[in-house]
């Protein structure tokens, strides 16, 4: 049966990782589950939860084949606006692109 912890418990182990890291660089989440016998999983999920980079090679995402196209990338870059009235045109942008698409999806069945 799992165990469940509170918080008090987690924000520890997270303060120890945290703390560790710190004096030695590295190791703090090993050290942590050996110290309060928790599961590798359990205290990185814990680290996540709290905000804490976890750098490693498991946390590495693979690349998934192929080049990325320049659409891709400016997809990406406009994902993120910097403010709410940049966010605003873009909405109002795309839901007239969408509009537009509706219409001839609409012409093009009547057509059918």
């Amino acid at each position: 049966m799992a165990q469940r912890y509170d918080q008090k418990t987690k924000d520890e182990v997270v303060a120890f990782i945290q703390s560790f890291n710190e004096e030695n660089g590295r190791g703090g989440q090993s050290a942590a589950a050996k110290k309060y016998k928790l599961n590798p999983i359990t205290v990185r999920a814990w680290m996540e939860k709290a905000g804490v980079a976890t750098p490693g090679k498991s946390s590495r995402k693979k690349k998934k084949g192929g080049r990325k196209t320049a659409a891709s990338n400016s997809i990406r870059r406009s994902a993120a606006p910097k403010s709410t009235s940049a966010a605003l045109k873009r909405m109002v942008k795309l839901q007239e692109q969408i509009e537009d698409l509706q219409s001839e999806y609409e012409s093009l069945k009547a057509s059918l």
